[in-house]
């Protein structure tokens, strides 16, 4: 039954990862912002990396209001 529950977190770990790259694409970023791809990192590195975008993006829609 324990490997049931840890398969489940690993498909749910996999399809976070998958989310973000694909919403990381669609912001135009493809590697992190130590030039690593975004295919090779850990869960961690891609939410931050998503929050950094998110926020640059924020920022410059910020500025164009201004």
């Amino acid at each position: 039954m324990n490997d049931i529950t840890e398969n489940q977190h690993q498909r749910a770990v996999n399809d976070r990862k998958a989310d973000l790259k694909n919403n990381l694409y669609r912001l135009g970023v493809t590697h992190t912002s130590d030039d690593r791809d975004i295919e090779d990192v850990s869960l961690f590195t891609l939410e931050h990396t998503h929050i950094e975008s998110k926020n640059r993006q924020a920022l410059l829609i910020g500025e164009e209001n201004d």
